[in-house]
């Protein structure tokens, strides 16, 4: 096998649509993103990757090939795109999208027994409790209760086999019911075992946010993870994007801008001078058509992301003309980027 098998599942569970892993055929089977399964979607399986054979295939729609076809078909990746990024990718084991029983109980909403660190009655039950201090200190470090568009709550869980003793971030819809999270590492060792975000296992990827998002203001700021988008009015984020993918909504996501389409976007990414992964989704932002915010000269050696400038100004929001006025598009985007590559 060219790249790991965790890569692809974890590349399956990225694209395909609401996926499933069968335990006695060792398989796994989703919505076809290819096809989207006709008028079936959202009720039938019919795209499945035998791990055994090494394919993934569609009853629907026919297609059939390698994993690697296949990724490049949904994510349009290149061969190489693929394999290079395989070598570095952030690999979940593959246990942890295995367990369906528990998955399907308690990742219904939050992880498990879920502590709200915005509940002062739950806070105070656990205020000996290291890793409940820990989280609340980073909250308070990093101004998160502070934040103007700071979600309801944010929680950590002392007991989930997954998302254990990590920051939990609660995505909302439009009807105000978390249908999605990401949790965030607390303590630098859990670097060493698993990324600085994880996302929930079985979910497709809302925006966060986009239940605070108001005719008032119009613009939408598009940020790439949420902490960052607490401290802009209007600010929704899409949990991750890949450096080497134009694919930088889900479906879901899709669907929830479509509401806002008088609104204008704008995409925020972390400092272009100082992240040549940002450097780089912002170049291909730019030649999809999107309008990217790109760091003033000013202020490139100095913050890594807009929650650094928050914390550095000690700001509960980010004016969002400040956001607008180093805004560009099409050609000024790509004249205004060219001095960041320069220097």
């Amino acid at each position: 096998m060219i790249v790991p098998q965790e890569y692809i599942v974890q590349k399956f569970y990225q694209y395909a649509g609401y996926p499933k892993f069968k335990r006695l055929s060792n398989t796994y089977t989703a919505g076809c993103p290819v096809c989207r399964e006709g008028t079936s979607w959202l009720k039938k399986r019919r795209c499945i990757y035998i791990v055994e054979d090494n394919i993934i295939c569609c009853h629907n729609c026919g297609w059939y090939s390698d994993p690697i076809k296949w990724i490049q078909e949904v994510a349009n990746m290149t061969f190489s795109e693929i394999i290079e990024e395989s070598k570095n990718y952030e690999i979940l084991p593959l246990e942890s999208y295995k367990e369906e029983k528990k998955i399907v109980k308690q990742f219904e909403k939050l992880p498990t027994d879920s502590i709200n660190l915005f509940d002062n009655s739950q806070t105070d039950f656990y205020k000996n409790n290291n890793v409940v201090r820990e989280a609340i200190g980073l909250i308070n470090k990093r101004l998160l209760d502070k934040a103007v568009n700071k979600p309801e709550a944010l929680f950590v869980s002392l007991t989930d086999r997954t998302h254990k003793n990590r920051l939990i971030i609660p995505f909302y819809n439009e009807n105000k019911d978390i249908i999605f999270y990401q949790s965030r590492a607390i303590f630098s060792q859990d670097l060493k075992f698993y990324p600085k975000y994880l996302s929930k296992i079985n979910g497709e990827k809302s925006l966060f946010n986009i239940h605070k998002v108001s005719s008032k203001n119009d613009y939408i700021f598009i940020f790439e993870g949420p902490i960052d988008s607490f401290f802009v009015e209007n600010g929704v984020a899409v949990a991750g994007i890949q450096e080497n993918s134009s694919a930088m909504f889900s479906r879901l996501q899709e669907l929830q801008l479509a509401s806002f389409l008088l609104h204008k976007k704008i995409w925020v990414l972390d400092n272009q001078w100082l992240d040549k992964a940002s450097y780089n989704k912002t170049l291909k932002l730019i030649e999809n058509g999107e309008t990217v915010f790109i760091w003033p000269e000013e202020l490139s050696k100095k913050y890594k992301d807009i929650n650094d400038l928050c914390i550095d100004k000690n700001l509960s929001k980010i004016d969002t003309s400040f956001l607008i006025n180093n805004s560009f598009s099409d050609l000024k985007a790509k004249l205004k980027l060219s001095v960041v590559r320069r220097n």
